[in-house]
């Protein structure tokens, strides 16, 4: 009920949605951000989520509605979210993406 209300007056009924091919709501992610210690952008996509490690190409597909939530959460500005993702794809393809298939 608090969450709920707290994920409604952040970001609307929009955030009591899942992720997209996910269980987790867009609430959770917050939450987490919020309440987990989350200090880097992989910190939260990987290991509070494991949302990069379950999602295609280390869920760069939600990293554009990631974005606000991390900026209200964590208090980046659009400077520190740009490295973050940066770093984060970086490492994600440096470390998590499967390995590259000869076709």
């Amino acid at each position: 009920p608090a969450m709920i209300e707290r994920a409604r007056a952040r970001g609307g009924d929009h955030e009591l949605t899942p992720v997209p091919g996910t269980p987790t709501l867009w609430a959770e992610l917050r939450w987490a951000a919020h309440a987990e210690a989350v200090v880097h952008l992989d910190d939260l996509l990987l290991r509070r989520t494991r949302l990069g490690n379950t999602l295609p190409e280390g869920a760069a597909a939600i990293l554009p509605a990631l974005r606000p939530i991390c900026e209200e959460e964590l208090g980046w500005d659009a400077a520190t979210w740009e490295a973050e993702r940066a770093a984060y794809r970086a490492l994600w393809r440096r470390s998590y993406a499967p390995p590259a298939t000869d076709a």
